[in-house]
C-alpha cells in the first residue's frame, strides 16, 4: 500500500497537471508497468487530499498520451510502451528527465537522423536571407554562451531556423514537439566547455552548406553533427548518476 502523501501545491498547470506530472512519470519509468492498474481514483484522491473531478481529468490527458486506458469494472490500466504517443512533448520529457538508457537515446537520435539531415538539405535548397540570419543568431548565441543554460536556447533556435528553412509546414511543427527532448538532451550532453567547444565546428559546417546551398553537403555535416552528439550522448548517460540525469531542467 502506498505510503500517505502531502497535499499537491496548486501551480500555474493546475492540480490536474500535477497529477499527470506525477503518474507519467511513473508510468515511463516502468514503476506503473505496462498493463498494471493504477489506483482507483478514489484512494488516489483520498491519499493526496485532490478531488476526484481533478483525478478523471488527468487520466484523460494521460489516455490521450496514449499511455494509459480506462475500462468499466477493471480500472485504469497502463498500456504497452508501443501504444504510447513518444512523440508527445509530455512523455519525451518524461523519458529524459527519467533518465534515458542508451536504447531510448539511440531510438531519439535515429529518428532525429531521418528528418534532421533532409531538412538541412532542403534548407540549403529553399534558405532566404531572413533564414541564414537565424542561424546566425543561433551560432553567435553558441559561441557567447559562458555555460550549459546559456548554451541550450541559442542551439535549439539554429535548429529551429533549419527546419523554417525548409518552409515545410510539418517539419516545422515537427521540431516543437521534438523540442522538450531536445532541450534535455542538449542539457545532458553539453554539461561542460569542452564538449560545446567541439561541437561548434559542426555546427558551422551545416550552416556553411546551407549558405552554399550545397544540399548534399548540408545533408552530410547534420548527420556527422547528429553521429556525434549521439556519442556524446551515450557517454554521458554512462557516466552521469541517476540522480544527475533526473534533475529537471527549470525556466
Amino acid at each position: 500500500m502506498d505510503k500517505p502523501a502531502p497535499a499537491l501545491a496548486a501551480t500555474r498547470r493546475g492540480i490536474h497537471g500535477q497529477i499527470v506530472d506525477e503518474l507519467g512519470r511513473r508510468i515511463v519509468t516502468g514503476e506503473f508497468a505496462p498493463g498494471s492498474v493504477l489506483p482507483t481514483e478514489g484512494d488516489y484522491s483520498a491519499r493526496l487530499s485532490v478531488s476526484r473531478t481533478s483525478f478523471r481529468e488527468a487520466i484523460k490527458m494521460l489516455a490521450g498520451k496514449g499511455l494509459v486506458e480506462s475500462r468499466p469494472k477493471t480500472g485504469t490500466r497502463v498500456r504497452q510502451r508501443s501504444e504510447w504517443n513518444m512523440l508527445d512533448p509530455d512523455v519525451t520529457t518524461w523519458a529524459f528527465n527519467a533518465g534515458p538508457d542508451k536504447d531510448y537515446a539511440s531510438a531519439f537520435f535515429e529518428f532525429r537522423g531521418i528528418i534532421e539531415p533532409a531538412a538541412a538539405a532542403f534548407a540549403a535548397e529553399r534558405r532566404d536571407e531572413s533564414d541564414l540570419a537565424g542561424m546566425r543568431r543561433g551560432l553567435e548565441g553558441m559561441e557567447t554562451a559562458n555555460s550549459r543554460d546559456e548554451w541550450i536556447g541559442p542551439d535549439l533556435k539554429f535548429h529551429r531556423a533549419i527546419l523554417v528553412a525548409t518552409g515545410n509546414e510539418l517539419l516545422i511543427s515537427l521540431g516543437h514537439l521534438l523540442e522538450p527532448a531536445l532541450t534535455r538532451s542538449f542539457f545532458i550532453v553539453n554539461v561542460d566547455a569542452a564538449r560545446r567547444k567541439a561541437s561548434m565546428p559542426l555546427h558551422r559546417a551545416v550552416y556553411t552548406a546551407i549558405d552554399r546551398r550545397d544540399a548534399p553537403s548540408a545533408r552530410t555535416a547534420m548527420k556527422r553533427l547528429l553521429d556525434e552528439a549521439l556519442a556524446d550522448l551515450e557517454e554521458m548517460i554512462g557516466a552521469e548518476t541517476p540522480d544527475e540525469l533526473s534533475t529537471e531542467i527549470t525556466e
